[in-house]
């Protein structure tokens, strides 16, 4: 590897983390130097299908739990990635983000990240949205994942795992007021309505807020957001041994156009003669049932429904000219069923997970597009359906008290069908996703592990490809060479973790535009993606938590020849250089609170060619505010300084996707 200087800063960290064992490994006591009266609980994950304690993980990762999101005013997945080191969330439109990892970005149909909701995968990137209402934990796993999750968790997953409920009665009403008319009310509430036998959890929320996007032809804001979510969660436990949580959830959107204009456009201004909307709705069911054999031996079953239902309006030409008119209506409906059956086992030297996963997906797109400078209007439609198998197993054997041996294999076959007024094209493919390593404890509060993975995304289908142009891709795959350290120090008020990887990446997908506004899906290119990722979390005192987190990468083609055009040596697109966030929170026993925090990313390239970038941007968050046993208050501000980062030359050179304005408002919680 040929890293540059700017990683060194990180492996410097780590030294020093390092050196800060040492006076205790050699008999002194940290405790001396410093009394705290709070310390850093414990953090449990179920990163690898199995609860653990995260510092013993050997996989980097950012977690988030209630708390955090509340301290953060983290409201979606796109907040959640300010405060991750390797991961950015680019918004394409309403309900369509795309994820980027370790400097792989994901595509509509082919996420690099998977997102997984109580279990159910989301497994296509459309739709790569959640509200976070009542959750208990955000895992946000780095590195591929394929092992365990199978495909499209290339270069990691993100985990989202609901609140259960309880026999205790919990309650809260939560309401926000702020910038461009934002009203934003959500409420939950859970208890048992059979004590130890059977609980429920309901949570809903209501959204809207104005956009920022003028259209110069009509006058009007055209970016408005709206949306409405709800979630049913009952839980059952009529022995000691059987578990079983039915979730049910669903989000409707009435959102405006996207914030998006021409790049040679006023500042957030379009010129459109046709208001585009997003009347989305998307609704997941999962079923988990759980029964322990004994302490050491259960089985689990997961069973998901997702139905997503994308309708949609734009002005692709942002004009009034009907010369170049080109509006477009998409009524697409995805809908996936999954079930995963595993066993896991459990005994002082082992531990194994096992268990085979079947996916079904039907994939129904139509759209109409009205193109003035063809004087017609083009009607399309086409099916694509989907099955998917996966036997995997995972084992963890510890080899002595202090070293651990990792393994893990994976076989997955996809089978896709593609289908339109026209042709059929069929596309069949296996893959084995193999992953080894070690773990070593150090010392007693310092762990290390070295892991070799293999990642891999599928292939798909080039559906709009002219004459010409290859009608499919194949799957893109990687291997990833991964080392890193987890430890606590100071009597564990200070908690961090560093980790440094290598991916070697054979048939990367490319986003390739062979007309001015038609990209097509190619395996051209040969990449490598080498970085650095650290975060540490630090308990002051009783009432100062310092947090900060940081990630540099650098991930360029190797070879990528297209036949006419060169492009060996440019850096990835939608792969940010760096990225970082550090912060303080302050809480204080008679109830005042205040947190701030800056975040930030590094320059971003849009095209292959490397011809426009977005540049480099850092923003502060800040709230402050007064808690007590029942409410809250809070005024706070996102983007306090209202700074711009648009992404000129989106969408090979034709757009701008403009960046969100400076939010100020004001907070009220009460609770049960």
């Amino acid at each position: 590897m040929n890293l540059s200087f700017k990683p060194i800063i990180f492996l410097g960290t780590a030294i020093l983390l390092f050196s800060a064992h040492l006076p205790a490994f050699a008999g002194q006591t940290l405790k001396d130097q410093s009394e705290p009266s709070e310390t850093l609980e414990t953090i449990t994950v179920t990163a690898q299908k199995t609860e653990e304690n995260i510092q013993e993980v050997p996989i980097s990762m950012s977690v988030f739990d209630e708390f955090t999101l509340e301290d953060r005013n983290i409201d979606n997945l796109e907040d959640i990635a300010q405060y991750t080191p390797g991961l950015q969330i680019f918004s394409k439109s309403a309900v369509k983000s795309s994820p980027s990892l370790r400097g792989l970005h994901s595509s509509d149909r082919n996420p690099t990240a998977g997102l997984y909701i109580d279990g159910a995968p989301i497994t296509g990137g459309i739709g790569f949205d959640e509200t976070l209402l009542d959750i208990e934990r955000i895992e946000v796993l780095k590195g591929p994942q394929g092992t365990l999750y199978g495909k499209n968790a290339q270069v990691g997953v993100v985990n989202i795992i609901t609140k259960k409920p309880t026999n205790e009665t919990q309650g809260k009403i939560k309401g926000s007021l702020g910038s461009d008319s934002k009203r934003d009310i959500s409420m939950n509430l859970s208890g048992a309505l059979v004590e130890d036998t059977f609980y429920v959890g309901v949570a809903a929320k209501h959204y809207e807020k104005d956009g920022f996007v003028k259209s110069t032809t009509t006058g009007k804001i055209v970016d408005d957001r709206e949306h409405d979510y709800g979630k049913i969660n009952f839980r059952w436990t009529p022995t000691d041994n059987l578990e079983a949580s039915l979730v049910s959830s669903k989000t409707k959107y009435d959102n405006g156009d996207m914030s998006f204009g021409l790049t040679n456009e006023n500042d957030r201004e379009v010129g459109n003669d046709y208001e585009g909307y997003v009347k989305s709705e998307i609704a997941l069911t999962s079923l988990n049932v759980k029964y322990d054999f004994s302490e050491a031996f259960s089985i689990t079953s997961i069973t998901a429904y997702r139905d997503y239902k994308d309708l949609r309006g734009f002005d692709w030409d942002y004009s009034n000219n009907d010369a170049t008119r080109w509006h477009a209506v998409d009524d697409n409906r995805f809908k996936t069923y999954s079930e995963e059956l595993r066993v896991n086992y459990e005994n002082d030297k082992i531990q194994l997970v096992s268990g085979i996963y079947l996916e079904k997906s039907d994939f129904h797109y139509d759209q109409e597009n009205d193109k003035g400078w063809l004087s017609s209007i083009q009607n399309i439609s086409k099916d694509i359906d989907g099955d998917t198998m996966g036997i995997f197993s995972h084992l963890t054997y510890d080899l002595s008290e202090k070293l651990s041996l990792i393994g893990g294999l994976r076989f997955g076959n996809e089978k896709l069908t593609y289908e339109d007024s026209t042709e059929t094209i069929d596309y069949d493919e296996d893959d084995i996703c193999p992953k080894i390593g070690l773990t070593y404890d150090l010392l007693k509060d310092l762990m290390s592990y070295v892991t070799i993975s293999k990642g891999y995304r599928g292939g798909g289908f080039n559906t709009g490809a002219p004459d010409g142009y290859s009608k499919s891709f194949d799957k893109e795959t990687l291997w990833s060479y991964e080392v890193g350290l987890k430890g606590t120090i100071l009597d564990n008020r200070l908690m961090y973790d560093i980790a440094v990887y290598y991916m070697d990446i054979d048939d990367m997908q490319v986003s390739e535009y062979v007309t001015a506004t038609l990209a097509i899906t190619t395996n051209a290119a040969k990449a490598t993606s080498q970085g650095i990722e650290a975060s540490l979390n630090f308990q002051a005192t009783d009432t100062i938590n310092f947090f900060a987190g940081a990630s540099y990468v650098d991930i360029k083609f190797d070879e990528y020849n297209n036949g006419k055009v060169d492009y060996s040596g440019n850096k990835k697109t939608y792969a940010p250089e760096y990225n970082f966030n550090i912060g303080v929170t302050y809480r204080a026993e008679q109830g005042f609170y205040a947190s701030a925090d800056i975040t930030g990313y590094g320059d971003m390239q849009l095209d292959i060619a490397n011809k426009y970038k977005r540049d480099a941007y850092e923003i502060v968050n800040a709230k402050i505010g007064y808690e007590q046993k029942n409410y809250d208050i809070y005024l706070y501000a996102k983007n306090l300084f209202d700074k711009k980062y648009d992404s000129i030359g989106f969408f090979n050179g034709v757009y701008t996707q403009y960046s969100p304005p400076r939010e100020i408002g004001v907070i009220l919680t009460y609770r049960l």
